[in-house]
């Protein structure tokens, strides 16, 4: 009878290894994605020296169409659908990107925030990046978000044609 006990404890001690192996996987398979995806977002904003919107819906274009669109919120959504970034973390009501004071949801599932200069500074413009890590505890029914940020360089513009609406 106390080889039956031991064997059992033996047991559940490898179960409990087992899932915090494969916890310890799924959280940095997802923490790659998200830091590659914000990674790629401050890239392509950088790039293009800004931020700039499609003028396409880009839940329902074709994948040929969304790869040739120009704008950098067209490349990025592209690029997080080619990734396999789990873009879900905005369901319904609960919104990280209020939440968090960290700017406005953008399509892909990150929140992007554009810092203006104030009156009489430079023309120093920044963007901030916001992607989420969502791990999901299906047996007990939880969701985390974890967030991960990131800034571009500063970006000068010339004040007499560009304009800031923050």
């Amino acid at each position: 009878m106390k080889e039956a006990m031991g064997g059992t404890w033996l047991t559940g001690l490898v179960i409990v290894f087992i899932f915090l192996f494969a916890g310890f996987l799924a959280y940095s398979i997802s923490y790659t994605k998200a830091f590659r995806v914000k990674n790629e977002i401050l890239n392509l904003i950088e790039r293009n020296e800004g931020f700039t919107t499609s003028a396409n819906d880009l839940n329902n274009i074709t994948d040929d169409a969304l790869k040739s669109d120009p704008s950098v919120e067209g490349k990025a959504f592209a690029y997080i659908k080619a990734m396999g970034y789990n873009y879900s973390v905005f369901d319904g009501t609960n919104d990280p990107c209020a939440r968090n004071n960290d700017g406005e949801k953008q399509k892909g599932g990150y929140c992007l925030i554009k810092y203006c200069p104030k009156a009489g500074e430079s023309e120093k413009v920044y963007y901030k990046v916001t992607t989420f890590i969502a791990l999901s505890i299906p047996i007990i029914n939880v969701t985390v978000k974890l967030p991960i940020s990131g800034e571009t360089k500063a970006l000068y513009y010339d004040v007499s044609t560009f304009r800031c609406s923050n």
